[in-house]
């Protein structure tokens, strides 16, 4: 059991009734941004119930960045999609100095490593569908971009530097028209929870936003196209468009925006991915389907 100090209990305990206690702190594993504990309350005797605590680091997080989240999750509570329920958010730090949040915890497992890969495809497809059929009209968090397409260098590692220029011209364009839509904006394989063979939910919404659903959509097959090639991304793409419950126009800029935001020196392997049992990637198979991806998506260009 992690020990967790008298005042954080105090701030946990505040949100439930007054004879609730503290009766087990565990870790949850998974996470590369903050601490993730999960504290499980006695409410009554025959009573208890599961949270799941984000801590921060203060010098790598704002209180913008937690707000942010709690803002995310408390509009993600009118998804058909289960999702966490927040709870409590302390963005400054004032007690225990480093920002906190505090959610439900919900059912379910990551798998990555599933039997039947195209019923998995058209799961996380289905689930996407249902996130952008909301539209969340206002929302205070707009979609921006990671990284700056004119900053962006050709990468040194890889041997197809034209196909990357290509790709790089398409990504200076101005950016297609969209309906704004409420995104996840980090969507991927090891943000969705499953139980009996099917989705229980989707967690992990620090970057929730209103923008355009191809970005999510691009997010995710990028993650796809690293775990399994180009031909799961491709699945789930044509999935998603049969599953989108309003227009959507596929087109290959967001896809090209998705993998820049990524693009940050030498290609490295997502701890998460060997954490939930995908350990056979090497940085070598990175940098191969990086260069892979990179050629299916200008050729999807000339397609058009």
């Amino acid at each position: 059991m992690v020990c967790i100090p008298e005042k954080l209990e105090q701030w946990i305990v505040s949100h439930f009734p007054k004879e609730t206690i503290i009766h087990e702190v565990y870790p949850l594993k998974g996470s590369t941004t903050a601490t993730m504990l999960a504290i499980v309350l006695q409410i009554t005797d025959s009573e208890t119930l599961e949270l799941v605590l984000r801590r921060y680091e203060r010098k790598c997080f704002t209180a913008q960045d937690i707000k942010q989240e709690a803002d995310s999750l408390k509009e993600a509570a009118f998804l058909s999609v289960e999702t966490p329920q927040c709870i409590a958010a302390d963005p400054d730090g004032e007690v225990i100095g480093d920002p906190l949040l505090l959610m439900s915890k919900i059912a379910g497992k990551v798998d990555i490593l599933p039997v039947d890969q195209d019923a998995w495809l058209y799961g996380l497809a289905e689930t996407l569908a249902q996130i952008h059929d909301h539209s969340a009209e206002p929302f205070p968090w707009k979609h921006e971009r990671y990284q700056k397409a004119e900053q962006i260098d050709i990468p040194a590692w890889s041997g197809k530097p034209k196909v990357w220029q290509a790709l790089k011209e398409i990504a200076l364009l101005p950016q297609p028209a969209y309906m704004p839509k409420f995104i996840h904006r980090d969507f991927h394989p090891t943000n969705v929870l499953w139980q009996d063979n099917k989705v229980s939910g989707v967690v992990d919404w620090a970057n929730g936003c209103l923008g355009p659903a191809g970005i999510d959509v691009g997010h995710c097959r990028w993650n796809l196209a690293m775990l399994y090639g180009v031909a799961a991304a491709d699945t789930f793409l044509s999935a998603y468009q049969r599953k989108a419950r309003c227009p959507f126009f596929y087109d290959v800029y967001w896809d090209i925006v998705s993998l820049m935001d990524v693009l940050e020196g030498q290609p490295e392997v997502y701890p998460g991915w060997e954490v939930f049992g995908k350990t056979d990637i090497t940085v070598e198979w990175m940098v191969e389907r990086m260069d892979g991806y990179a050629v299916s998506l200008r050729d999807k260009i000339n397609m058009c």
